[in-house]
């Protein structure tokens, strides 16, 4: 039987999770303007979560409802990028990954990347073709059409403690009764971090699922990037 809040905030009958969430706005309408905009949406969710997170049964109920009811999948960074910038989105990440500077042209949708450390020596100059001649002259290094692009976004390779918090997020969001978990847990808390959750996860069922986590989490933080750097090329030009 779905439950009738007394207060006459609700014009009709919800689930009391949805009821929950609802009792937090003057208004049915309120909250549905609110729940087409993304990022209002979250704050609000946090907010009551935060109110609510000592009491199990309606945290269960705020989990049920968001399964149930909201498509989270949609809010994903990498579904609300353009068509045409998703296939390159996992390339970049893994070159991140690598530690790579990673550039894209988001004319030609062409990728291009460097070794971060080639440009420690490299005086910087507003003259191309001189770190052209730098980079060939002291690395080797000939891949630098991206010198060339009148457009162009620069993807910085991630930081140790990006890397870090991933595992640990991956490790908080296994099952309680995961055997693994403690021990992944004190790997990540004690010395050489990186190297004694790798050993773990590499000798274990969980392998695949580390990996599938890792990839879907860089791909959505390159994503989140692109679209705030998109967003930034557009508005730069509708002030041209």
């Amino acid at each position: 039987m779905l439950e009738v809040y007394q207060n006459n905030k609700l014009s009709k009958e919800y689930s009391p999770a949805q009821s929950l969430f609802y009792e937090y706005y003057s208004s049915e309408e309120e909250f549905l303007l609110n729940q087409a905009d993304m990022n209002n949406l979250f704050d609000q969710i946090l907010r009551i979560i935060e109110e609510v997170q000592d009491d199990e049964q309606q945290m269960q109920q705020i989990l049920d409802y968001l399964l149930s009811e909201v498509d989270l999948e949609k809010y994903k960074p990498i579904n609300q990028l353009p068509e045409k910038y998703r296939p390159v989105v996992n390339e970049i990440a893994q070159y991140m990954d690598m530690g790579m500077i990673c550039y894209l042209n988001p004319d030609s949708i062409k990728l291009s990347f460097i070794p971060q450390e080639l440009f420690i020596d490299i005086e910087r100059s507003d003259n191309v073709e001189e770190i052209k001649k730098q980079l060939d002259d002291l690395h080797g290094w000939q891949i630098v059409d991206f010198l060339d692009w009148d457009n162009l976004i620069e993807f910085q390779p991630f930081t140790s403690y990006q890397s870090f918090q991933i595992m640990e997020k991956f490790t908080h969001n296994l099952p309680n009764d995961e055997k693994l978990r403690p021990r992944l847990i004190n790997a990540l808390q004690n010395r050489k971090p990186f190297a004694n959750f790798g050993r773990i996860i590499n000798n274990s069922d969980l392998r695949e699922d580390w990996f599938e986590f890792k990839r879907e989490y860089l791909d959505n933080l390159v994503a989140e990037d692109l679209l705030i750097e998109l967003e930034n090329l557009k508005e730069n030009n509708n002030e041209v």
